[in-house]
């Protein structure tokens, strides 16, 4: 490092000739007579400009489009050599007298800025590299980190390395990071050679971090949340919008570390274009305030003008500590409200009006990282601009009926039986006869009551299983993200029983399986009227959401391994989707052009639904009797005996009547029921029915067998002695003596041998005979 710069290290260093403070100004405050404004100040448009507040954002400097604090420096030859001359005068020794940097935090820019404006404090002109880094860091600043290097070499990136390792505990940059700085300067003299360092003037230990830091943010990544959001290019509400990857992220590592690396990441983003929008908290344990940043590439997306002043609205009227926030003169002339820590947007000082970026909070925010990423996913959620022309929704859930009769009672409510085997055409017979209520022997009666825009029914199962069930169509078009919102509030609330058609029921109703409705819908979308529709992860969230009934927040978005696990048959043509999830699912139509169909009904995707639902929840009913009953066997010595009430008929009606391996000829809807089961876990609670209806079974063989062979070795030979014995005391002779049938001994003899033998075993025969027929 050659003497001139060393002087300007060593001078920035001295406590007694340089006061560095990061305390910021209040909004309107000028630099006082020895002070210089790096970065930080606010001033009117209307006051003239202050030669010593330098900061590029200031409307004295946005005028003549600096883009960097740095690029404010160099035009400032002239006010810094007037301030030169002032700190000499009464000086011993033309020295400068102390004075104060009134500083940001210690960015690229403002440490630069802070050099070259003492450079030329102490020596009256320029170095040779000032203009090469102002080009630089004018690129930086505004956002185009993408073009200004290779991260292991990028002067960006060895800048941002250096303050982690060598951090200050001051408002003054520590020794290692100014003279790194300084060598940089000394020695580069295109911006070329900035975006590349020669390797001699990286220090190893920056070489190592960077190499690390590539694994850190692989690390940092996995649990980042990498969604898409649709960014308004203007401020009309129904303006276009592009569609950019985004990236939450919580880290330790450094903010402007992780947007220069996400820029260039391609890999991981769905566009292959890099993360457009970065949404980052960095969480230093040293700090006690959580601070956040939002930033969105501001040439290649859009705008978030108003996202600033919405943040700040959700803050209230308390800082974090509880105390009242102040509110003071507005920091921009075109901030959108009264200026309040913490929130701020780079974009106010912009003369065009860009606002793109929201920069990090002065003063900390009570507002969770999670709130914020939320009130973000839903500001810019792409379902938002994908418009639903139809709807038609049903809403189901199983209850066990513990009333009195249904049918009576259904009736005195208002209900009336209903035959549904018109729309099951397509089913076989067998399925027809058995769900679909086609004659007075079906095995599941469906009853109806219709009020308003809404029809409930219910239909009712042999065990006392009922699956109560809602529809209602929609005929006005509604964005995807609102009729998901609409729909997630009826399943998780009570909203569905203030319906004038289930008035009245719910006493009779106890709850079975999860406290939430399960859904199935049919949808009509417009490709034409809907932007972009395509299978990025947040696109799939907001149909899972809908097929679900969950409500499509950024915390319920499915993970990539369920993305990429989703259940949806296309058909041939591709413009019908079936999303199955174990709570509902959802039939999309998609339409070119919005052209006028048929109106979407209950037809054979919501049997499907409504089939499978019952079948389900018959399974778990029974196999939850059937342990019932075990329970009973193993727990009573004489229960074998009892009959199994109707466990057995329930089993013969799921397996034979309920269960059918092909529903209909059409191999489409069988997928379809297959899928279903599938999803369901079917299967697998059938062959654990049938192991549990086996076992049961041989439980009982096994007690019948076992009070058969104690009848016969303990109860028969007493039976025999006691008719020999007495049949001897009746003829008054000897045991020895006597043929049978020949006295009358043996005849009493044999008759109440006979008879007990009738009474035990025609006691047992009788009992195993009706237990089966009961079976």
């Amino acid at each position: 490092m050659d003497a001139k710069w060393r002087q300007v290290v060593e001078w920035l260093l001295e406590e007694a000739r340089v006061e560095w403070t990061t305390e910021r100004p209040a909004p309107g405050s000028e630099p006082e007579a020895r002070e210089l404004f790096i970065s930080v100040g606010s001033r009117s448009e209307a006051l003239p400009p202050h030669p010593r507040m330098l900061a590029w954002k200031l409307p004295q400097w946005t005028r003549r489009l600096v883009r960097s604090t740095t690029g404010a420096v160099l035009l400032s030859a002239e006010a810094l050599d007037a301030f030169a001359q002032a700190l000499r005068e009464g000086e011993p020794g033309g020295g400068l007298a102390p004075l104060r940097l009134r500083v940001h935090v210690h960015t690229i820019d403002v440490v630069c800025a802070s050099l070259l404006a003492a450079f030329r404090l102490l020596h009256g002109s320029w170095p040779e590299a000032a203009g090469a880094l102002a080009e630089y860091l004018g690129e930086w600043e505004q956002g185009h980190t993408e073009t200004v290097g290779d991260y292991e070499r990028a002067l960006g990136t060895v800048f941002y390395a250096s303050l982690n390792l060598w951090p200050s505990e001051t408002a003054r940059p520590t020794r290692e990071v100014l003279e790194l700085m300084a060598r940089v300067l000394e020695t580069v003299h295109r911006p070329a050679e900035l975006a590349k360092l020669p390797e001699a003037l990286v220090p190893l230990a920056i070489s190592r971090r960077l190499k690390a830091d590539e694994f850190l943010y692989r690390a940092e990544l996995s649990r980042a949340q990498r969604v898409q959001l649709d960014i308004p290019f203007g401020d009309a509400k129904d303006g276009p919008v592009r569609r950019v990857d985004a990236l939450f992220l919580s880290s330790f590592q450094d903010v402007t570390v992780l947007r220069l690396l996400a820029r260039g990441d391609t890999e991981h983003t769905h566009y292959g274009q890099g993360f457009d929008f970065m949404a980052v908290h960095i969480a230093r344990p040293d700090q006690s305030k959580p601070w956040h940043a939002f930033s969105l590439n501001p040439e290649r997306a859009g705008t978030l003008s108003d996202l600033a002043g919405a943040l700040d609205g959700l803050e209230g009227d308390r800082l974090p500590d509880g105390t009242p926030r102040a509110r003071g003169g507005r920091r921009f002339e075109r901030q959108p409200n009264d200026y309040s820590d913490p929130w701020y947007s780079d974009g106010y000082a912009s003369p065009i009006g860009r606002a793109t970026m929201v920069a990090v909070p002065y003063s900390g925010t009570r507002l969770s990282r999670r709130e914020l990423w939320e009130f973000l996913w839903h500001e810019f959620n792409v379902g938002r601009n994908v418009h639903v022309l139809r709807a038609h929704t049903l809403l189901g859930r199983p209850f066990l009926w513990r009333g009195p009769a249904p049918d009576a009672e259904l009736l005195s409510r208002g209900f009336r039986r209903c035959d549904l085997s018109d729309r099951g055409a397509a089913f076989h017979p067998a399925v027809v006869n058995s769900f679909l209520g086609a004659t007075e022997e079906a095995d599941v009666m469906h009853y109806e009551k219709t009020a308003g825009l809404h029809t409930a029914r219910v239909s009712v199962y042999p065990n006392r299983l009922v699956v109560v069930w809602v529809e209602w169509s929609r005929k006005e078009a509604v964005s995807l993200y609102a009729l998901a919102q609409e729909q997630a509030a009826l399943v998780e609330g009570a909203a569905v029983w203030e319906l004038e058609c289930l008035r009245g029921l719910a006493p009779w109703l106890a709850p079975l399986g999860p406290e939430r409705w399960l859904v199935y819908g049919a949808y009509r979308i417009s490709r034409g009227r809907s932007s972009m529709l395509d299978d990025s992860r947040s696109m799939q969230g907001l149909f899972h959401a809908l097929a679900s009934g969950t409500v499509p927040s950024l915390e319920k978005l499915p993970s990539e391994a369920a993305a990429e696990g989703r259940r949806v048959l296309r058909d041939s043509a591709g413009e019908t989707e079936h999303w199955l999830t174990s709570t509902g699912g959802a039939r999309i139509e998609f339409l070119i052009e919005e052209e006028e169909r048929s109106p979407l009904a209950c037809d054979r995707d919501f049997l499907l639904f409504l089939l499978t639902l019952g079948q389900r929840y018959s399974a778990f009913e029974t196999s939850r009797r059937m342990a019932e009953v075990e329970q009973r066997y193993r727990t009573s010595r004489w229960q074998s005996l009892r009959p199994a009430r109707s466990v057995r008929s329930d089993v013969m009606l799921f397996t034979n009547s309920l269960w059918h391996t092909r529903v209909s000829e059409d191999p489409d809807i069988n997928a379809r029921y297959l899928a279903w089961h599938s999803l369901h876990g079917m299967q697998e609670t059938v062959e654990a029915m049938k192991d549990q209806a086996a076992e049961l079974d041989q439980y009982k063989r096994d007690q019948f067998d076992r009070m058969v062979s104690i009848l016969l070795f303990v109860f028969l030979p007493v039976s025999l002695a006691c008719g020999f014995f007495s049949g001897a005391q009746f003829q008054d002779m000897s045991p020895s003596v006597g043929i049978p049938g020949t006295t009358t001994g043996w005849v009493i003899f044999l008759g109440y041998t006979a008879a007990f033998t009738v009474l035990v075993f025609g006691t047992v025969l009788l009992a195993r005979m009706m237990n089966w027929r009961r079976r």
